[in-house]
């Protein structure tokens, strides 16, 4: 659902349910929400999350942040050189640039024991995932004629990032308390704490081609694959505020807003690699590799005659050797459920 549309289907939802909660008994029929306390209740909602995790996504600023410093910026630098006698152009084809993760869609279950009328306590399992795929392109073409700092610089190059793929996963078992006080006959105005173990899983596929083509016909081209998948073990706590409408002696529905701390701190998995480079003098080179460890982060710095490249990056191929961080998935994010409880 459209993040958007959330909240005004949710007020929508609540005002059918109160027109439909607030019928009359008929006569000589007992008023349904008058009774006792039933002790146990399941509760099933879905929800949205605004989930940002900074580490996972830092694979999409790389790569976006990559062809406009080796490309764009070098070709800019050469162009304020040498004026119209250095100049280029560029187009970019399929997504504006590589997306990360921004969002998730939450569900899961309840079973709740009341201990009284405003006290209970309650068993869950939640479930949170969101894959994303996106692709782009970016063309040049080179006009040089400055016979000047380059004179090998290609006539065409074409960057090229055709499926770059971001998903992650958690179940989420918890145990927690809520409290509520009613609202009038039919309403509930309360709030919840839970906690318990993240089990998370994280992947993540990069593809990417190279094609420089030369004046004298010449062209080679380069490329790349990287797969690396994750899963660890975290904890999750969270804090809602919960606004409950009761329909009949059983049905109720609820909607719940608050804050979701979800965090795994060690994350390690399996990895594969496969690079390919040929050329129209018909050379090839097929390269692949597989591997096994622990997700880390480090910055990459590339010093060029047009500028530094400064950029942050993971992978779980880091030598012990190499002063890399420790990469956390972080899934912490307010949130917003909505749900039916059946009470028996």
């Amino acid at each position: 659902m459209n993040s958007k549309m959330l909240l005004p289907a949710a007020a929508l939802f609540f005002v059918v349910a109160s027109g439909l909660g607030a019928l009359p008994p008929r006569e000589g029929q007992a008023d349904d929400t008058s009774e006792q306390i039933r002790p146990l209740t399941l509760e099933v909602f879905g929800g949205f999350t605004p989930i940002r995790p900074v580490d996972l996504n830092l694979l999409a600023d790389y790569y976006n942040a990559y062809p406009l410093f080796f490309y764009s910026a070098q070709y800019n630098y050469l162009h304020d050189a040498y004026g119209s006698r250095f100049t280029y152009s560029a187009s970019r084809s399929g997504d504006d640039r590589l997306k990360g993760i921004r969002s998730g869609f939450p569900c899961g279950l309840r079973l709740r024991y009341a201990l009284s009328r405003s006290f209970s306590l309650w068993l869950g399992l939640e479930y949170l995932k969101q894959n994303r795929l996106s692709g782009t392109s970016i063309r040049y073409q080179i006009d040089d004629r400055s016979y000047g700092l380059i004179q090998t610089d290609p006539q065409e190059v074409t960057a090229v990032y055709p499926d770059f793929f971001l998903g992650v996963s958690a179940w989420i078992p918890q145990i927690g308390a809520r409290l509520a006080e009613p609202l009038g006959k039919n309403w509930q105005l309360g709030g919840s704490l839970g906690a318990g173990p993240l089990l998370a899983r994280c992947r993540s596929v990069v593809e990417t081609g190279y094609r420089y083509q030369y004046v004298n016909g010449y062209w080679s081209e380069s490329h790349y694959l990287l797969e690396m998948k994750g899963k660890g073990v975290g904890w999750a706590l969270e804090l809602n505020a919960e606004l409950r409408r009761r329909l009949t002696r059983r049905w109720s529905l609820f909607l719940a807003a608050g804050y979701a701390w979800r965090r795994a701190g060690t994350i390690e998995g399996e990895g594969h690699n496969q690079s390919l480079a040929l050329d129209s003098n018909a050379v090839q080179d097929l390269v692949e590799n597989n591997w096994s460890g622990r997700w880390q982060k480090q910055t990459a710095l590339v010093q060029r005659f047009w500028g530094e490249f400064s950029q942050a990056y993971y992978g779980n191929y880091f030598n012990d050797s190499e002063a890399a961080e420790n990469f956390v998935l972080d899934l912490s994010a307010w949130q917003l459920k909505a749900g039916v409880a059946w009470g028996f």
